[in-house]
């Protein structure tokens, strides 16, 4: 009798294959970003947006598109219709397809094998449709719901008068008071402040968010740091039609995805809180903004708008930090201002 051979497993010797893979991939993704290699350039960002356009111009039914990996290979990526059955607690809200931007650390976090596509795995953009979860914070209850365009503008106004006549105002004018901008600047750029409504109620963050925006933009009107022709752009696929309805009266100019990332260059004055994109990453790879306004965030995976290592090297390098003050729904924000010779 010949020795004993013990069985392979094909399914075991797969999954290990399948893993080899995965890790081989993560390993090349990493070493062409630390090449310097763009996550993002503005020309590959037009592309997706025009793609998106062909689906929120009223394709509902999904298709194939060629998406370019962070390795220069072009991908054939089938993109999914938009589910017809949703939940109590679900809506398509705002854009029903969407721009799934990944920062470094998604592209290579190791995962379950049985969600890693090789197919998708180098792709920094993909397209999809998109459901948003609707969760009602208890404090809500007992506000009357908004039921007109009427009611949301005045509720707007309210919280943009409030956040002027209050003493966070004062602090945030001691702040912009200390700041030497030697350039003038030509827009204000917010991203993902997220809807002023959700269902039927308000969305105090998002309205005092878009408020910051709008005292922001009269403040630096006013010490000569943006120009007289200056303008406010907002951006959040979130919006819905009652959003714009409030926000173009006000003021603001609605880009839709990727629209902010396209106009943002040199001249601006970003403003992302609390985005769920990576838009420090972004930001980073296509230019440098005049001031910029964030979270102070850490680059931590499970963060959806992380500062990689080329995040931290661009704000070490090329900005200097203002202190920004703290409040309870913007978080902790931090500004930074372009040096200059």
């Amino acid at each position: 009798m010949g020795p004993y051979t013990r069985p392979v497993n094909t399914k075991q010797q797969q999954c290990q294959e399948e893993v080899a893979q995965m890790n081989s991939i993560i390993r090349e993704i990493q070493t062409i970003y630390d090449d310097n290699t763009p996550l993002f350039t503005k020309d590959a960002i037009r592309k997706v947006g025009d793609e998106l356009d062909v689906f929120q111009k009223g394709a509902s039914k999904g298709r194939e598109i060629i998406l370019k990996g962070i390795n220069g290979a072009d991908y054939k990526v089938f993109v999914a219709p938009p589910s017809p059955n949703l939940s109590n607690n679900q809506h398509h809200g705002g854009s029903t397809w969407i721009i799934f931007y990944h920062s470094i650390e998604s592209l290579t976090v190791r995962r379950d094998i049985l969600s890693f596509l090789p197919q998708t795995a180098y792709l920094p953009m993909e397209i999809a449709a998109c459901t948003r979860e609707i969760d009602f914070d208890p404090e809500y209850e007992d506000k009357s719901p908004v039921s007109s365009t009427e009611d949301l503008c005045r509720a707007f106004q309210d919280v943009e008068q409030k956040l002027r006549a209050s003493e966070y105002q004062e602090r945030l004018q001691v702040a912009l008071n200390t700041l030497n901008v030697p350039f003038v600047l030509d827009k204000i750029v917010a991203l993902a402040l997220g809807p002023l409504i959700l269902g039927p109620q308000v969305c105090d963050s998002g309205m005092i968010q878009h408020a910051l925006a709008s005292v922001l933009h009269s403040s630096l009107l006013q010490r000569g740091i943006l120009s007289v022709t200056s303008k406010r752009y907002v951006q959040d696929p979130a919006y819905t039609q009652k959003d714009r309805d409030v926000l173009r009266p006000e003021g603001f100019t609605i880009l839709d995805d990727p629209q902010a990332f396209l106009v943002l260059d040199e001249s601006s004055i970003i403003v992302s809180i609390n985005p769920d994109i990576p838009v420090k990453q972004i930001v980073a790879d296509i230019c440098r903004p005049g001031i910029i306004i964030w979270d102070k965030g850490k680059n931590l995976h499970l963060c959806a708008d992380p500062a990689s290592s080329r995040v931290v090297k661009m704000i070490e390098n090329e900005y200097y930090e203002v202190e920004f003050p703290y409040h309870k729904l913007f978080g902790d924000l931090v500004m930074y201002i372009r040096k200059f010779a």
